[in-house]
């Protein structure tokens, strides 16, 4: 290698060059690599010296592995020349795809499965591959043909998922050469949104997801025309109505409309899809072309997220574009007709216009409503009609429906601003909010949360009692949150009257409100007297072993110097558990110093 590429570089002997490619073939394999690099064959066939005779017999020695190894961009003119020529000659014309090419591909399968591969290469082995599955013939059986055809359809497709994921340096010039190969384009350009948009250069991820919505438009176009031959016109009045709309269209996407204005193509189901037409665009684009987009914490490899080329911003504003043409999908969605064959569908795009759309009109709210009270029919129906759901995919589906409703409805009840990229802060109507849920958000959640809904005095002593739940955050204090309602003073007496009401639970929570509250600068009387009573009692002043003083001064001043009223105090029915544990202090003081008959505990929910 040092003499080739050294004193040697312009002119070496051709029994040095031999010399060189037998070494690198007859070198044993490193451990762990998968690819032998050939560096030594590669100089030597890339010599100024090496014979064109000496290089084209090796060439048609070596396998077709080695050969996309040697068409690598290190390779010099004359050695991509000759694997180009090669690659040409070992190539088999018009081979439309199959499965088994996915098992025993071809000589360009197989070098474009190389990475780095030199420019002339990659365009050599692209013109080499498989063509798109073959058409039907007129006299093969129909349904053995479409048999054939879908799995060949797959094929193609996996095909040119490996060709995405192997050559990344090469994405703008894979859709420079689909523009001259339109059967490709369009599978290409859905890998490079759907298989590894991490991995797609930024400006050209941009143009790509530019491209994929202005499909959107012929399919809103076809919903609009086929509900108005639906509802009574004709194809010909159609086409007069949207007289203008046909005219600024593009020749390909009137072609496209105008299939399904033939006479064939006018009832039955196939009309019920065009119908469809734009709801289903998005439906399928959330699903899969966009998931990753519009889902960006969803790409992960080995648990851990991907890498983006692009940025979180110019991520986020493909979803909020992507976001905007759901909208107008929205306003055209209708209930599912069909109640005999009930389909959930339709809360992936919904969710997604819902997070990444800075402001929701109110229309679209109430659209989005009618859409998951229908989505609630289905599952309704499906359940009804089998009893349970039968199998996996469809427990799966249910469930997976059921997470989205629970997301999607805080979202159509709470809206928010605008925050970086995605609406992740929405936590429902105020009206349907626990405390759990508000002990469970985020603090910055939270906060703008309370700041959305200021004057919610309910809202309010939902978040007082969260603190139950979780008393420390970072900066959010009790104190804080307390001083947001109009009658703060008055809201802890509530609160604390109503308490196994309002908060309930085990002795954890109870002893926590007590805890919250003797740490205030100021525990008045008729608020210790609302306290729990063993609560109450076992809250601990600075030191571990002693009563909270606060507690231990007013019962000591409601007791007094009476021993009948602390021997029958201590005989109490309060209790650590159960409902003896929501006995109010005050009345059990009462009830000591008096005499009279131990009240029942305060109600519950």
């Amino acid at each position: 290698m040092a003499l080739l590429t050294g004193p040697l570089a312009q002119s070496a002997p051709e029994w040095l060059l031999a010399t060189a490619v037998e070494s690198d073939l007859n070198r044993e394999p490193q451990p762990y690599m998968t690819t032998d690099r050939m560096e030594l064959t590669r100089v030597a066939l890339s010599h100024p010296a090496c014979p064109d005779a000496y290089r084209v017999r090796y060439l048609r020695e070596c396998t077709d592995a080695r050969l996309g190894v040697l068409g690598r961009k290190e390779g010099g003119a004359a050695l991509i020349r000759a694997v180009v020529a090669e690659l040409h000659r070992r190539s088999a014309t018009d081979l439309p795809i199959t499965p088994e090419l996915l098992t025993v591909p071809t000589p360009a399968q197989l070098v474009l499965g190389e990475h780095d591969l030199h420019e002339d290469m990659f365009v050599a082995a692209l013109d080499c591959l498989p063509s798109r599955p073959d058409e039907h013939d007129g006299e093969e059986n129909v349904e053995v043909w479409m048999k054939r055809h879908r799995a060949a359809s797959d094929a193609w497709d996996s095909m040119w998922s490996g060709i995405v994921q192997a050559q990344t340096v090469h994405h703008r010039r894979l859709l420079t050469w689909c523009a001259q190969h339109r059967d490709a384009d369009r599978v290409v350009r859905e890998h490079l949104l759907n298989s590894l948009p991490w991995r797609v250069e930024p400006s050209l991820l941009e143009e790509v997801a530019a491209h994929d919505l202005e499909h959107f438009g012929r399919a809103v176009l076809l919903t609009r025309i086929s509900r108005s031959c639906r509802d009574g016109l004709t194809p010909a009045q159609a086409r007069e109505r949207y007289a203008d709309e046909l005219a600024a269209a593009s020749q390909e996407e009137r072609d496209y409309v105008e299939r399904f204005l033939d006479a064939e193509m006018q009832s039955g189901y196939l009309q019920t899809m065009a119908c469809r037409s734009a709801v289903a665009w998005v439906e399928r684009a959330g699903k899969q072309t966009w998931r990753f987009l519009l889902n960006p914490g969803e790409a992960q490899h080995l648990g851990r997220p991907r890498e983006w080329l692009a940025s979180e911003e110019l991520v986020a504003a493909l979803g909020t574009r992507f976001a905007t043409i759901s909208l107008t999908a929205l306003s055209l969605w209708e209930p599912d007709p069909d109640s005999r064959y009930p389909t959930v569908r339709d809360l992936g795009w919904l969710h997604a216009l819902l997070v990444h759309l800075p402001e929701v009109p109110d229309e679209a709210r109430q659209k989005a409503r009618l859409v998951v009270q229908d989505t609630r029919r289905a599952l309704s129906a499906r359940s009804d009609a089998h009893g349970y759901s039968s199998g996996h995919s469809a427990w799966e589906e249910n469930r997976r429906a059921k997470e989205l409703i629970a997301t999607i409805m805080p979202l159509v009840t709470d809206p928010v601003p605008a925050l970086p990229g995605r609406r992740t802060a929405s936590l429902g109507d105020p009206q349907d909010i626990g405390f759990k849920k508000l002990a469970d958000a985020d603090e910055d959640v939270l906060v703008a949360y309370l700041d959305r809904h200021t004057g919610n005095d309910p809202l309010i002593e939902e978040a007082l009692l969260s603190f139950a739940v979780r008393s420390y955050r970072k900066s959010l204090t009790f104190d804080d949150v307390l001083a947001r309602h109009s009658a703060p003073q008055q809201a802890l007496l509530d609160l604390t009257l109503h308490l196994r009401r309002r908060l309930g639970g085990g002795p954890d929570l109870r002893g926590s409100w007590a805890e919250i509250l003797l740490a205030q600068p100021e525990c008045p009387a008729e608020l210790l007297r609302l306290l729990p009573a063993w609560s109450a009692l076992k809250a601990r002043g600075r030191h571990y072993n002693t009563a909270h003083p606060a507690v231990a001064a007013y019962v000591t001043e409601a007791l007094g110097d009476r021993d009948a009223a602390w021997e029958r105090f201590a005989a109490s029915p309060m209790s650590h558990a159960g409902p003896g544990a929501w006995h109010r202090l005050g009345d059990l003081l009462d009830a000591a110093v008096k005499g009279t008959a131990w009240p029942t505990p305060p109600p519950g929910r």
